[in-house]
C-alpha cells in the first residue's frame, strides 16, 4: 500500500522546516546581493561589479527555484499517487473478493438445508 503511494516520491528528504530555513537563508543572501554597490573605486581604479552581482543573483534564484520545485514536484507526485490509490481502493471495495464470494455461497448452502 505505501509503495503505491510513494511510487516516484523521494522519501529520504529533510523536513519542511529545513527546506524553509534554507529558502529563507537564500532570500536573505539575495537581499544582501541586491544591496551591493554596482561599482566601487579602489584608488584610481573603478571596478564595475554589476556583472558579478547579476551572476550571483541568478545563481541564488536558481537554487531557490531548485528547492521549491523539488518540494512542488515531490508533493504533486505524492498527491497523484494517493488519488490513484484511492481510486483503486474505491473500485476494489465495489467488488467482493473471491474468498468472500465462496464463503457467501457456503453460507447460502447452509441456510437452504
Amino acid at each position: 500500500m505505501a509503495s503505491k503511494i510513494l511510487d516516484g516520491v523521494t522519501t529520504r528528504q529533510p523536513s519542511l522546516e529545513a527546506f524553509d530555513e534554507k529558502i529563507s537563508q537564500l532570500h536573505e543572501v539575495k537581499a544582501r546581493i541586491q544591496d551591493m554597490k554596482p561599482s566601487s573605486d579602489i584608488g584610481w581604479l573603478r571596478v564595475n561589479s554589476q556583472p558579478l552581482i547579476n551572476s550571483l543573483k541568478q545563481i541564488v534564484n536558481q537554487w531557490i527555484e531548485r528547492f521549491t520545485s523539488f518540494l512542488l514536484n515531490n508533493t504533486t507526485t505524492q498527491l497523484k499517487n494517493i488519488n490513484k490509490f484511492l481510486t483503486e481502493v474505491s473500485e476494489g471495495i465495489k467488488e467482493l473478493p473471491p474468498a468472500a464470494l465462496s464463503a457467501e455461497k457456503d453460507k447460502d448452502k447452509i441456510n437452504l438445508n
